[in-house]
């Protein structure tokens, strides 16, 4: 549950930002479809890049490898962190009232409960998210389970499913 919450808020979060950055620099709102097209495409190739890049620090450095260079990058991402601009969204004048996170909140409950558009796409993103859930937990101790000699070469085998996913959509 926690993981699909926090999944949700990764990507519903750089959305709201990409698209309030966006409009603060003045773009055509035409180009925001061509934008999130060259990030899913960036993203996957990153996907790509970091199952390499895992399978290689395997090789060279065991199964402890890939968190090595996972504490890497967190460093590199906190030092690039502190030298960003923050976005903090649109403000608009008038009353704040209801811009309170608790009235936020209540209110996006009722929208959920009252309108059963919004209860069915989330519950069909609960239901793939779990679904993709399942398998992200299990296909490295499936794997394992067939005892391959030499053992799996996750870092490829990821990488390989990052480019289907990446052509795929």
């Amino acid at each position: 549950v926690l993981g699909g919450i926090s999944t949700n808020l990764l990507f519903s979060a750089f959305e709201s930002w990409m698209t309030t950055e966006h409009r603060h620099r003045g773009f055509p709102d035409a180009w925001l479809a061509r934008t999130y097209s060259a990030a899913s495409i960036g993203n996957g190739t990153m996907a790509i890049l970091a199952g390499i890049i895992a399978q290689v620090l395997e090789d060279k450095l065991g199964h402890i490898g890939p968190f090595q260079g996972a504490i890497a990058l967190t460093a590199l991402a906190v030092v690039m962190v502190t030298r960003w601009e923050e976005n903090y969204g649109e403000e608009h004048a008038g009353d704040h009232s209801k811009s309170s996170l608790y009235h936020q909140f209540t209110e996006g409950w009722k929208a959920t409960l009252t309108d059963s558009h919004i209860w069915r796409i989330g519950m069909t993103q609960s239901l793939s998210e779990g679904a993709m859930y399942t398998f992200v937990f299990m296909w490295v101790p499936t794997l394992l389970s067939m005892e391959p000699e030499g053992g799996v070469p996750a870092g490829a085998i990821f990488s390989a499913l990052m480019m289907a996913v990446t052509i795929g959509g």
